[in-house]
């Protein structure tokens, strides 16, 4: 059985959310401009420079993202979904198939479209994948948040079995709660970390033998 430790140390500053949406859309916008000066009009200076600037940017955008994230929070994914995956890069391809097969794909209107709504794309697909995330506000546990003040214990199975992980929520006031995570990146340290730097004290991470 694992209980919470002491509280974890502050961590360093992270870049501001708004920050990373800006770069990370001003970094799509760009790309998306290079591309399409190198499929219509062929290579240029511009074009040449504008493509891996702005995938670049979005690189960046994403690796502050994932970083402040792992500062705030905890996320265990569910096994692997190729539903999810194809509707998010299906979704994507189907944007560009459609803004090519009538003229839009590089016009500004046609940039700001797939600028909004690839965005939505990815926010769907992590919801989808998402097993147990563990923040400042509670648990989130198989598309459930529990508020801390209703959770009990948090109970999972071996993880070191390389089985699928079975995590419970146990409840004060309802039944518990039952999800399948994969064991590949099941972090439980940083699960237990994360569980004593925002939950109350008297709230466990409880390891069981694997089902």
């Amino acid at each position: 059985m694992l209980q919470q430790g002491p509280p974890t140390p502050p961590q360093p500053a992270t870049a501001p959310v708004g920050l990373m949406k800006l770069m990370f859309m001003a970094g799509f916008v760009v790309a998306l401009f290079g591309l399409g000066t190198l499929l219509s009009a062929g290579p240029s200076v511009g074009a040449l420079i504008a493509l891996p600037a702005g995938i670049g940017l979005v690189a960046a955008a994403i690796r502050l993202r994932n970083t402040a994230l792992d500062q705030q929070l905890y996320r265990a994914v569910r096994p692997a979904d190729p539903a999810a995956v194809f509707v998010l890069w299906g979704g994507l391809a189907g944007l560009f198939a459609v803004g090519a097969l009538f003229g839009w794909l590089f016009d500004t209107a046609g940039s700001v479209l797939i600028v909004a709504a690839w965005p939505v794309l990815v926010a769907w697909y992590r919801r989808r994948r998402t097993a147990l995330q563990v923040d400042a506000t509670g648990v989130n546990i198989d598309g459930v948040p529990v508020p801390w003040t209703d959770l009990a214990e948090i109970v999972v199975s071996d993880p070191q079995s390389g089985q699928p992980i079975h995590i419970g929520a146990r409840l004060h006031s309802r039944s518990p709660i039952q999800v399948v995570a994969q064991p590949q990146g099941f972090n439980l340290a940083k699960l237990t970390a994360m569980v004593a730097k925002h939950g109350p004290r008297d709230v466990r991470v409880v390891v069981t033998g694997p089902r």
